[in-house]
């Protein structure tokens, strides 16, 4: 995720790594698109979510859409943060860490800043009045706002989402990006080459890849117990952070690719036995298997943990397999999704809690309202994209993308 915009990484490797004939890594540029529009279905079924209440909750619940966001929880973010690592790896490969960090700033930090000030207020406003929590109008809310997002811990990553909401995403990647440096700029050195290559040798035995279940098993045991589980939390930063260093070490040596080719079914089954042990300690255990799941006792705790794990590493791979094994080639929908991911992404939430937020009230059922939302965001979300951000250069820089082509400055500012 490092040369276009957030969740896009120039996946151009002057050593292919499963590629193209042409070098490219098409597939990586296709999972960001795919894992993009995965969000907003994602963010879209969390209107019937019969587990957590979201920003708008529907009265009537499904426990299919419970089912299908159980199912993605555990592999997608992480597979995000996985890709996004790969594309550091081509990013630092063409730019000097000066470069790259002013790329960060320009990609992620400005764009997370001026949507938090943007978008955030009228979709905690419509929360408000949705949940009745508030009555008044939308420039008294302000002072509500401010109380709420500056209460709690501070010090804490979800502060990023009390801020901006789902814009953490792009706080985590550019924090990310920053804390990285040192370590990939390890790698780079003797040291760091030796201790990729002595992994890659692990990798090469069958059922090595799943070797780093054991390290990010570990880090959530470590964190667990000594920080709330909150959404996007230290829990969450933790984990997502170490799917981030270990996609630039998949890309540095080619037999973590292969390794995943290999391996593919070990990898589903994994996360297959992740689920069945879940729901086992689950059906034996019932509504214990959610505080052990929220705290940490000893030793449900650390199974549920493993469970997780395996659901997140097998599943992950699994996906990065089916994407390198039937998504490496390109074509206008490709680069059309690329150039406005990042627009999209700022604004799909936002667009849904609209949209949401008036077809809850209607009497209908849920199969026509979920539709209903679904279209309605998908096209009211493009058609804003398209008509009030692509046009105009200035707009474009603030929410992430580059000028359009042609422009010599921005042409001069990519470095080769």
């Amino acid at each position: 995720m490092a040369n276009d915009i957030v969740i896009r990484t120039d996946s151009t490797n002057s050593e292919p790594v499963s590629g193209s004939k042409s070098g490219r890594l098409y597939y990586l540029d296709w999972l960001r698109v795919i894992l993009l529009f995965g969000v907003f279905l994602y963010h879209v079924l969390r209107v019937f979510d019969p587990l957590l209440d979201w920003h708008i909750a529907n009265l009537e619940k499904s426990d299919a859409v419970l089912s299908i966001l159980l199912l993605i929880n555990p592999w997608g973010i992480p597979l995000f943060f996985l890709v996004a690592g790969a594309g550091t790896l081509f990013s630092l490969k063409r730019r000097s860490n000066r470069q790259f960090i002013s790329e960060r700033v320009n990609r992620l930090f400005v764009p997370f800043i001026i949507g938090t000030i943007l978008l955030t207020p009228f979709q905690r406003y419509l929360e408000a009045l949705h949940f009745e929590r508030y009555e008044g109008s939308f420039f008294s809310f302000f002072p509500k706002l401010l109380s709420d997002s500056t209460s709690g811990n501070l010090l804490s990553p979800a502060t990023f989402g009390r801020w901006g909401l789902h814009l953490w995403f792009l706080a985590f990647l550019f924090v990310f990006s920053l804390l990285a440096l040192p370590i990939f700029s390890w790698f780079k050195r003797d040291a760091g080459r030796t201790f990729i290559v002595w992994l890659g040798t692990l990798v090469e035995k069958r059922g090595g890849i799943l070797l780093f279940v054991i390290p990010l098993t570990i880090a959530r045991i470590l964190v667990q117990p000594f920080s709330p589980v909150e959404e996007r939390g230290w829990l969450d930063f933790v984990y997502f952070f170490l799917f981030f260093i270990l996609g630039y070490i998949f890309y540095s040596d080619e037999r973590f690719v292969a390794a995943v080719s290999k391996d593919r079914w070990l990898l589903l089954g994994s996360g297959v036995l992740g689920l069945i042990i879940f729901f086992g300690v689950f059906a034996a255990f019932g509504d214990q298997t959610l505080e052990w799941g929220l705290t940490f006792v000893l030793p449900w705790s650390v199974v549920l943990i493993f469970a997780f794990v395996l659901m997140s590493w097998g599943w992950a791979l699994f996906a990065l397999y089916l994407a390198m094994r039937y998504l490496n080639f390109s074509n206008k929908l490709l680069a059309y999704g690329n150039e406005t991911i990042l627009p999209f992404y700022l604004l799909h939430q936002p667009v849904i809690i609209v949209i949401s937020y008036f077809v809850v009230q209607l009497d209908l059922s849920i199969l026509v309202k979920l539709l209903l939302i679904l279209v309605g965001s998908l096209v009211v979300t493009l058609g804003l994209v398209e008509l009030l951000i692509k046009p105009f250069t200035l707009v474009r820089r603030i929410f992430g993308m580059k000028p359009r082509k042609g422009n010599e400055e921005v042409l001069g500012t990519s470095p080769t």
